[in-house]
C-alpha cells in the first residue's frame, strides 16, 4: 500500500512537471502574438483622440511583459530540470499571462471611452480591436489549455473588460451587444474547460502507457534473471553431489588414520598429564576447572597454597568471596565479567586472600572460557592460580626504590665497576644539566671536563672506594653550560652474595645555595643591608686597628660622625620604603666622594662614621667636611619626590681628644649634637666645653617644655619700610623667650632645640595666634599693619596648616589680607606637590606668602614659577656687601628683575646702612627690612614707632 502511494505521488509529481513544461512551451506563441497585436492597435489608434504618449507607453508595457515571459521561459528551460518546484513556476506563468491580458483589458477601457463606442469615426478601430482581442483569446485558451487557471484568467481579463465596456455604452444597441459579449465569454470559458480536460486526459493516458511499458520491461528482465539462476542452481547441485561422494571416500580413509593417531595421542596425553601434575606440584601452582552451569569446581594444590582442604572449595564464586579482600573482590568480578563479555581474550586477576593461618596472601589467577553454550554464554572455564606474595613484596620494594631514586632531592648516580655511568636520576639532570643518555657509559672525569688536578682527585676517590667501600667529601663539578659548582659527594660499593663488587652508587647535593647563604650571612653580619657599607661591628674593629696602627707609627687619626638632617620627618611622612631608598642614595653619594669604603660605615639609622687615617691638620678635614655637606645639600629625587637633606658632622681626633675608641666615639657624638644645635649643615670639632654644654642643653630643653605653659614667650616685631613712600605698613613677627634666669633668649638659642624635641609646632601656633591678635588690635586702632609670621617644617608636615590658619583668623577676626606667611625654598621642596597645594589653598583665602632667604637654596629656578608666592625676600648675605661688591649687586638686580617679571614683590633683609638702601631703591626693590630702620622690638615700642611716623607725616 505504501509503495502504491509513493508511486502515485511520483506519478502526480511527474504529471505536474509535464503540465508546467507544456505551459512554458506554449508561451512563445503569445510572446509573438501580443506585441504584434499591440503594434497594430497602436497604429490604428494613432490618428484618434487617444494620447500618443499613452499609446507608446502601453505598447512598451506589452513588449516588456512579453520580454519577461521570454526570460522566464529561458530560465525555466535551464533551471527547472534541477529544481523540484513546479508550483512556483506555474504561479509565475499565471502572473505573466494575466499581466499580458490585463494590458489589453486596460487598452479596451482607456482607448475606447464609453461615449465614443460605436461612433462612426472610430467604428473601424473598435471592430479591429474587438477582432484582435477575440483572436488572442481563442489562441490563448488553446495554447494555455494545459493549465486551466492561465487560460480562464486570460479570457476573463480581456472578454469581461470588453463586455463591461460595451454594456456601459450609451448606444441603443449596447444591451444587446453587451449580452452577446458576455455569452461569448461563457462559451469561450466552456470551450477552454473542455479542451483542458481533453488535454489532461491525453496527458494522463500518455503517462499510464509509459508506466505500463516500463513495468513490462522490468518484468521481462526479472524473468530472464530467474531463468539464469535456475540453470546455475541445477549445475551446482550436480557438482555438489559428485563432491560429496569424493569427500565421503576421503573421510573414511582419514577416520582410519585418525583412529590410529588418536590412540598414540591418548598415550602421550596421559604421560603429559602426569608430567603436568608433577610440574604443578613442584611449582606451587594450583589448577582449577569451573563448570559455570552447575557451579562445581575442581581445584588442585590448594591445600599447599592456602592451607585449606579440597572440600573447602566446591563452588568457584560462593566459596572464594568470603576469603578475598573486600577491596579486591570488585576488581576480580570486573575482570571475570569483562572476559565473559568478550572484552578480554583471557581472564586475569591479582588479589589478596586470607590464608588458613590468618595471614593475607597475594594470588594471581589466569584462565579463559573453553566452552560456550547454545545461547553464547560461558559454560566452562579453566585456569591456574599461583601465590605471588613474595613477588609482590619484591615489586613493592622495587617500586619504592624507583620512587626514591627518581624523586630524591639529591643527585643519585649508579656506576659499573669501572666507574662508568649506568643510570642517573632526575635530580642529577637538574643539577648538572646532563641527561642520562648523555652520560651513559662515560667516566665522571669525561662528563665534567675536569682539569688534571681534579682528574687526579677522581682517581684517588675511586681507589679509596675500591679499597674501603665508601668515600665522602666535597668536590667541584662543572655543569653542562660550563659553570662550576661545589657538591658534597658520597660513594658506596654494592656487593653480591659472593662479596664481589657489582656496582658503585653515588649521592651528591649542590652546595651552591648553602655557600651563598653562608656568604650572605657573613656579609649581613659585617655589612649594612641597605648601603653595603660596613656595620657597627666591623667599624669598631676597623677603628681599633687604625688606632693601634697610629700608636705604633705615632700618627693621628680623625673620627667623623655624620648625622643626616631632616631625615626623620621625611621617613615619617613618606614611609620607611622611601626612607630606605634615601639612605641608600646618601650612601652612594658618600662613596662617590672617593672615600675609602673600608673606613666608611653606617652605624645605625641615619648615622654614618668615617675614619680618616694619616690626619695631619684641620685643613684637610675641613675640606672633606665641606665636600660632604655640599654633596648632601643637593636634592634627592626619590619616586618623584625632590627631597632635601643636610648633614651635621662631629669630629674627634686621636690622640688630641682621646686615646680609646669608645672615648672618641662619644666625643664625636657630642660634636654632632653641637652641630645640630647650631642649625645643622655644619661640622664641629670636639671641645672640652661640649660636655658641659650638653648638660646645659638638657636643662634648657626641660625649661623650654615648661615655658609654653608658663607663657614665657613674647613676640617682637621688626618693621618693613616701603621704598616708594618710606612708610611702615608691615612687620615680621619674631619670637623671643623670656627665660626666668637667663634673660631674653633669641631664636638661635632655642629654636633648633624646639625642632629636635618636637615643641616647634606648639611654639609656631602660639606665635601665629599672638601675632594675628596684635594685628587685629592695631586694626581696631585704625592702623593697617600686615604681620609676617614664619612657618616651620613641622607645621607643613602635620598637614593641618590650612585648618590652623582658618581657626586663628576666625578666633582673632583678622582679615586674611593682613597676614603674610614666610617660608623657605627647602621647606617647600620637601614634598613639592603637596606643599604647593597647601600654599595655593592659603593664597586663595587672600593670605600673603613670602619666600624667605631666596637665593641660598639648591632648588631649581624652574620651580620658582610654580611656587604660589607673592613676595621674595633677598637673603642678607647678598645685601651685606651690595654697595661694594659688583657680584652681589648683579645677583640682587637679577633677583629683583626676575621677581617683578613674575609679578612678585621684593623685600631685602639685613639692610643696616643707608648706602645699601639707596642701591636697592635704584634697583627697584619694593621694601627693606633691617637695623637701618629698627631691630625687632616689643608691641608697645612698635606702636610708638608708628605714632612717631604719623607725627612726621603730619
Amino acid at each position: 500500500m505504501l509503495v502504491d502511494t509513493d508511486h502515485n505521488n511520483m506519478a502526480r509529481s511527474d504529471l505536474l512537471g509535464e503540465q508546467t513544461r507544456r505551459l512554458y512551451r506554449a508561451m512563445p506563441v503569445m510572446n509573438l502574438m501580443e506585441p504584434v497585436c499591440a503594434a497594430i492597435i497602436a497604429w490604428m489608434y494613432w490618428d484618434t483622440p487617444v494620447d500618443h504618449l499613452s499609446l507608446i507607453s502601453w505598447s512598451v508595457l506589452v513588449f516588456g511583459i512579453a520580454f519577461l515571459r521570454f526570460v522566464a521561459g529561458t530560465l525555466y528551460r535551464h533551471l527547472a530540470p534541477d529544481m523540484d518546484n513546479s508550483r512556483l513556476w506555474r504561479l509565475l506563468a499565471l502572473v505573466l499571462t494575466t499581466a499580458g491580458s490585463g494590458c489589453f483589458a486596460f487598452a479596451a477601457i482607456h482607448f475606447n471611452p464609453a461615449e465614443t463606442l460605436f461612433a462612426p469615426q472610430l467604428i473601424t478601430q473598435q471592430a479591429i480591436f474587438a477582432s484582435l482581442t477575440a483572436m488572442m483569446g481563442m489562441v490563448a485558451f488553446t495554447s494555455y489549455a494545459i493549465y486551466l487557471p492561465a487560460s480562464t484568467a486570460y479570457l476573463i481579463a480581456i472578454q469581461a473588460t470588453i463586455a463591461v465596456r460595451v454594456s456601459s455604452s450609451p448606444s441603443d444597441d449596447a444591451l444587446m451587444l453587451g449580452s452577446l459579449a458576455w455569452l461569448m465569454l461563457c462559451l469561450l470559458l466552456v470551450a477552454a474547460l473542455m479542451i483542458h480536460r481533453a488535454t489532461m486526459d491525453s496527458l494522463r493516458l500518455q503517462f499510464k502507457n509509459l508506466a505500463l511499458i516500463d513495468y513490462l520491461d522490468r518484468a521481462r528482465g526479472d524473468a530472464e534473471t530467474l531463468n539464469e539462476k535456475l540453470t546455475r542452481e541445477i549445475y551446482e547441485r550436480k557438482q555438489a553431489k559428485q563432491n560429496l561422494q569424493d569427500a565421503n571416500d576421503r573421510l573414511e580413509s582419514m577416520v582410519l588414520e585418525r583412529t590410529r593417531a588418536l590412540e598414540g595421542t591418548n598415550r602421550e596425553l596421559s604421560a603429559t598429564s602426569q608430567r603436568l601434575q608433577l610440574a604443578l606440584d613442584a611449582s606451587n601452582i594450583g589448577l582449577w576447572d569451573w563448570n559455570l552451569q552447575t557451579g562445581d569446581t575442581y581445584h588442585s594444590n590448594f591445600d599447599r597454597l592456602l592451607g585449606y582442604g579440597e572440600e573447602r572449595f566446591t563452588n568457584f564464586v560462593t566459596d572464594l568471596e568470603p576469603l578475598v579482600s573486600p577491596e579486591d573482590w570488585p576488581r576480580l568480578k570486573r575482570a571475570m565479567v569483562a572476559h565473559f563479555k568478550g572484552k578480554t581474550s583471557r581472564y586475569h586477576a591479582v588479589y589478596r586472600i586470607r590464608h588458613a593461618d590468618g595471614h593475607w596472601r597475594w594470588l594471581e589467577d589466569e584462565g579463559r572460557v573453553v566452552e560456550w553454550n547454545s545461547e553464547g554464554k560461558a559454560s566452562r572455564m579453566i585456569g591456574t592460580r599461583r601465590d605471588i606474595t613474595v613477588d609482590k613484596e619484591a615489586e613493592d620494594q622495587l617500586r619504592l626504590a624507583a620512587t626514591v631514586f627518581e624523586n630524591a632531592s639529591e643527585g643519585i648516580l649508579i656506576f659499573d665497576t669501572d666507574f662508568r655511568f649506568l643510570a642517573v636520576n632526575d635530580c642529577f639532570t637538574r643539577l648538572s644539566g646532563f641527561t642520562e643518555e648523555e652520560v651513559h657509559g662515560k667516566l665522571m672525569m669525561e662528563v665534567s671536563h675536569s682539569s688534571e688536578e681534579n682528574a687526579e682527585l677522581y682517581r684517588e676517590v675511586a681507589e679509596s672506594v675500591r679499597n674501603e667501600g665508601f668515600w665522602q667529601g666535597e668536590l667541584t663539578e662543572r655543569r653542562k653550560n660550563g659553570e662550576q659548582y661545589p657538591v658534597w659527594m658520597q660513594l658506596s660499593a654494592v656487593y653480591d652474595d659472593d662479596g664481589q663488587v657489582t656496582h658503585y652508587v653515588g649521592m651528591f647535593s649542590d652546595l651552591t645555595a648553602r655557600k651563598e647563604a653562608e656568604e650572605k650571612v657573613q656579609f649581613l653580619s659585617n655589612y649594612d643591608r641597605l648601603t653595603g657599607l660596613a656595620n657597627r661591628t666591623v667599624f669598631r674593629e676597623k677603628l681599633h686597628k687604625s688606632l693601634a696602627l697610629a700608636r705604633l707609627n705615632r700618627e693621628r687619626v680623625a673620627l667623623m660622625c655624620l648625622d643626616l638632617d631632616r631625615f626623620r620627618p621625611i621617613n615619617d611622612s613618606l614611609g620607611h620604603e622611601v626612607g630606605d631608598r634615601l639612605l641608600r642614595a646618601a650612601g652612594e653619594r658618600l662613596k662617590a666622594l672617593d672615600l675609602d669604603d673600608n673606613n666608611l660605615a653606617r652605624i645605625g639609622g641615619d648615622e654614618f662614621c668615617l675614619i680618616v687615617e694619616g690626619y695631619d691638620d684641620e685643613t684637610s678635614v675641613d675640606k672633606l667636611s665641606k665636600d660632604i655637606i655640599s654633596a648632601m645639600r643637593k636634592p634627592f629625587n626619590i619616586d618623584g619626590h625632590e627631597l632635601l637633606l643636610g648633614v651635621s658632622i662631629g669630629i674627634s681626633v686621636f690622640p688630641d681628644h682621646g686615646k680609646e675608641a669608645q672615648t672618641l666615639i662619644n666625643q664625636s657624638d657630642l660634636a654632632v649634637h653641637q652641630a645640630k644645635r647650631m642649625g645643622g649643615n655644619n661640622f664641629q670639632f670636639y671641645r672640652q666645653d661640649l660636655r658641659a654644654a650638653s648638660v646645659e642643653q638638657l636643662a634648657l630643653e626641660t625649661s623650654l617644655r615648661k615655658a609654653i605653659f608658663k607663657n614665657e614667650f613674647v613676640v617682637h616685631y621688626q618693621p618693613k619700610v616701603e621704598l616708594d613712600d618710606n612708610r611702615i605698613n608691615s612687620a615680621e613677627a619674631l619670637v623671643r623667650w623670656q627665660h626666668p634666669t637667663m634673660g631674653l633668649l633669641f631664636p638661635k638659642d632655642f629654636i633648633p632645640l624646639a625642632e629636635e624635641s618636637g615643641l616647634i609646632s606648639a611654639i609656631s601656633e602660639w606665635v601665629l595666634e599672638r601675632s594675628c591678635r596684635q594685628a587685629a588690635n592695631w586694626l581696631k586702632q585704625g592702623r593697617e599693619v600686615k604681620v609676617s609670621v614664619n612657618l616651620s617644617a613641622h607645621q607643613l608636615r602635620k598637614g593641618d596648616l590650612v585648618e590652623t590658619v582658618d581657626r586663628v583668623l576666625g578666633l582673632t577676626n583678622l582679615p586674611p589680607a593682613l597676614l603674610e606667611l614666610e617660608l623657605t625654598e627647602s621647606l617647600i621642596m620637601e614634598d613639592l606637590d603637596k606643599n604647593i597645594e597647601i600654599l595655593s589653598s592659603l593664597r586663595r583665602r587672600g593670605i600673603g606668602l613670602s619666600l624667605d632667604d631666596f637665593g641660598t637654596g639648591y632648588s631649581s629656578l624652574s620651580y620658582l614659577k610654580r611656587f604660589p608666592v607673592d613676595t621674595l625676600k633677598i637673603d642678607r648675605s647678598f645685601v651685606e656687601e651690595l654697595h661694594s661688591n659688583p657680584d652681589d649687586a648683579a645677583i640682587t638686580r637679577a633677583i629683583i628683575d626676575m621677581a617683578h617679571s613674575l609679578n612678585m614683590r621684593v623685600v631685602a633683609e639685613g639692610v643696616e646702612e643707608q648706602a645699601q638702601s639707596d642701591v636697592l631703591a635704584d634697583m627697584g626693590c619694593d621694601a627693606i627690612q633691617g637695623w637701618l630702620i629698627s631691630k625687632a622690638i616689643s608691641e608697645n615700642d612698635f606702636l610708638s614707632l608708628l605714632q612717631d611716623q604719623d607725627q612726621r607725616v603730619g
